[in-house]
């Protein structure tokens, strides 16, 4: 592949040493090589020679994340048992859910 690949004659020296520092598997991939050619043209051997360390370089691809929230004032039991009672002694819509069956009630008896 590299023999291949072509490279200016400025660069081609520096990128030959370049090329023998580099991992096999970079060797193959012309992506890669034309990267390579790109920063020593835009930054000389020692950036080109930068970006070969910093690929080659194994970062931590596993990781856990740890959420913390924030800590809630406990509720009084006493205000929720109350809360409670009173929605089931006359309902959230004002029919008597103490029993099973809902009746009907006249406000004015007969």
């Amino acid at each position: 592949m590299i023999d291949d690949f072509q490279v200016a004659d400025e660069y081609l020296g520096a990128f030959r040493r370049l090329v023998r520092r580099m991992p096999v598997e970079f060797q193959t991939d012309e992506a890669f090589l034309r990267t390579l050619v790109m920063y020593l043209k835009l930054g000389g051997e020692k950036l080109a020679g930068h970006r070969i360390e910093v690929e080659k370089a194994e970062f931590v691809t596993e990781f856990t994340l740890v959420k913390r929230q924030p800590v809630e004032e406990p509720v009084s039991n006493e205000s929720v048992a109350d809360n409670e009672s009173s929605d089931a002694e006359s309902g959230k819509d004002g029919v008597d859910s103490s029993s099973g069956n809902s009746e009907v009630v006249d406000p004015e008896p007969d």
